[in-house]
Order: C-alpha cells, then structure tokens, then sequence
C-alpha cells in the first residue's frame, strides 16, 4: 500500500501548523507591552522632530532631526512588514491572502504604509526639496497613536455606534447650507456682486454663518438678506448642538457597557 499521499498530507498539515504558530507568535509580539511602548516612544518622537524643525532656530540641527525621522520611519517599516505576515492571525476566518489585503486596505494599513515612506522614498531622494515634501504626508502617523490609546479607540467605537444618527444630522444640516447658500446668492448678487459672485461665494457664507463663527468678510446688506442671515444663525445653533447630543448619548452607552463588562470580569 502506498503512504505516500498520507505523508504528503502529513507534511502540507505540519507546515500550515508552522506557519499559524508563526502568525501568532508575530502577533503575539505587536501585542506586547515592550512593542507598544517602543511605538509610542518612536511616534512622539518622531512628531516632535517635525515640530522642532519647523522653528527657524533649529536650522542647525535639521539633519539629526531628519535623521531621526528617518531611523523612526524604518522602525515603522519593520512594524509593516510584521503586520501583514501577521494578518490571518487576527482574521483565522479568512484566507492569508485575504487577510493580508484586508490589512493593507485597512485605515491602519493605509497610516502604517505612510509612516515607512520616508524609509523608502528618502534614499532616492536624499539632499533634494523632494526629501522634504516627502515628510508631509509623514504627519499622519498621528493617526497610530489611535492604536495604542485606551481613549482614542473608545472615540472611534463611540463615533461607530452614532454614525447613522450623525449621518442623518450632518445631512440635515448638508441640506440647510447648500439651500441657504443658492438662496443667499440669488438675494445679494445684485447688491454686492463683487462679495457674491457665485454660488460657491453663498456656500462659504453659509457655512460661517450656520456654524456661527462669523469671519465678517461676507455679509448681507439686503433686508431679505439679512433676514435669512438671521434665521441661519439660529437654526445653526440649533443643528450643531444635534450631533453634540448624539455624540454625548452614544459615548455614555459605550461607557456604561465596558463598565458592565468590567463588572462581569470581576
């Protein structure tokens, strides 16, 4: 009798066994509170190296500051890497393939892909205007600080709960701007057609005023102008204090649900 196709299938088992314990061994490691710790420490780092060059004093010291940002960038490239070959470990469901593009298209994928392009970019364009322009999109690594704080991903699970609420609100108040913009337009454009010209001039206007922050560089000086101006404010203070309730409902839900979990833990 032939084992061979037993053994076959013997070793093929053994080596995605391998390969899991790999997956969860890396996974295991991003996990870890040295891993984290070093993150963080190589995050803020790295942003207050951008904040430093930015004052003219620090003329002198671009180049280290640079190369911090650079040495942090390779840190973040490693992290990368060891984030995709660990990516079926947090989606066991799904194929590797699968999870490894889940990952990439991921918003973290996406800040963990931005953070290594100084590393990948800067040694082709080193001594160049274009090293500098490179470091621009690098400010989204403030975005990773999301990953390794406690309060940041309770915004976001907050923010996740209330986003129909907040969707049907930012479109009521989507709708009111856009229709007292074009109305806006249509009473001052003969009045004053150098401050409304069109109707993207209206829309500025209409979102300082129904946001109640009033710039003062556009203004009506019809009386029907004034009127609607009037009475955007007022719905303005009205609409934004929508989402403030919505926000401030889904946060306390949230809260009391983890302090419920707590509670069962214990």
């Amino acid at each position: 009798m032939n084992n061979q196709p037993i053994k076959s299938a013997h070793q093929g088992i053994k080596k995605v066994l391998a390969h899991i314990k790999i997956y969860q061994h890396i996974h295991r490691y991003l996990k870890s509170k040295l891993f984290r710790y070093s993150e963080l420490f190589f995050i803020v780092l790295s942003i207050a190296s951008i904040v430093i060059s930015s004052f003219s004093w620090s003329v002198h010291y671009r180049t280290p500051l640079f190369g911090i940002i650079y040495f942090s960038a390779i840190i973040f490239t490693i992290e990368y890497v060891l984030r995709i070959i660990a990516a079926p470990a947090n989606h066991p469901q799904m194929a590797g393939w699968k999870a490894r593009l889940r990952y990439i298209f991921s918003f973290y994928g996406f800040v963990d892909f931005v953070a290594m392009l100084p590393f990948l970019l800067v040694y082709i364009y080193w001594n160049t205007n274009v090293a500098h322009l490179i470091v621009l999109p690098y400010i989204f690594i403030i975005f990773k600080l999301i990953r390794y704080s406690q309060s940041f991903r309770m915004i976001g699970e907050v923010l996740k709960d209330a986003k129909g609420e907040l969707l049907t609100a930012y479109t009521a108040c989507g709708i009111l701007i856009c229709f007292s913009a074009i109305l806006m337009y249509y009473l001052e454009r003969s009045a004053q057609p150098e401050a409304f010209g069109n109707i993207g001039d209206g829309l500025w206007w209409s979102i300082v005023a129904f946001t109640t922050v009033g710039y003062g560089d556009l203004y009506p000086i019809t009386p029907l102008g004034r009127i609607l101006s009037s009475v955007i404010s007022l719905v303005g203070i009205a609409m934004i204090a929508l989402p403030t309730g919505i926000i401030s409902s889904a946060f306390l839900n949230v809260m009391q649900k983890k302090r419920k979990e707590k509670e069962n833990q214990e």
